[in-house]
């Protein structure tokens, strides 16, 4: 006589070779991720690429539109998009500064500003819930180990992730 499976066992999936497989877990935690900061976008009225940019304009005042591309690791089409959105809202200006005037320098207007500020807690408390599965020094591995892999893979120079250790 044939064991049948039980409903739990039908629920159970095997991924075999996917558990290790980066592509597939970090697609998986990117999906988690998108779904936990679903609330935080809509609290704020913005979009996830708005979120980063604003923060990487406030950190780095007069980055290009090329830098932010880089960053990001996104085309510089839609980096542009962005942008025009963003300026449109009155969240940044673009200036020319220095000898090459091709160039257009990133600042966040007050609004910007202002907007960026009532974020940041959230945007905390957010990680702090994303995270609160590790301990502080497993936080501390798991982006060591990431940016390695970034480095390892080409990523651009970046400064301020390195771990303190």
């Amino acid at each position: 006589m044939q064991d049948r499976a039980t409903p739990e066992d039908q629920d159970r999936i095997e991924l075999g070779h996917l558990s290790h497989d980066l592509s597939f877990v970090s697609r998986i935690l990117r999906a988690h991720i998108v779904e936990r900061n679903a609330p935080f976008f809509d609290a704020h009225g913005v979009a996830g690429g708005e979120v980063a940019l604003l923060n990487l304009i406030g950190q780095n005042p007069g980055i290009s539109q090329k830098g932010l591309a880089e960053v990001v690791v996104l085309k510089k089409s839609a980096i542009t998009k962005l942008v025009n959105e963003m300026e449109r809202n009155g969240l940044i200006t673009r200036r020319k500064e220095g000898d090459d005037l091709r160039v257009n320098a990133l600042h966040l207007t007050e609004g910007g500003q202002e907007k960026l500020a009532r974020m940041r807690a959230d945007m905390d408390a957010l990680q702090s819930e994303l995270l609160a599965v590790l301990s502080p020094a497993e936080r501390g591995m798991l982006f060591e180990l990431m940016w390695r892999l970034i480095d390892g893979l080409g990523g651009i120079p970046l400064t301020g992730h390195r771990s303190k250790s």
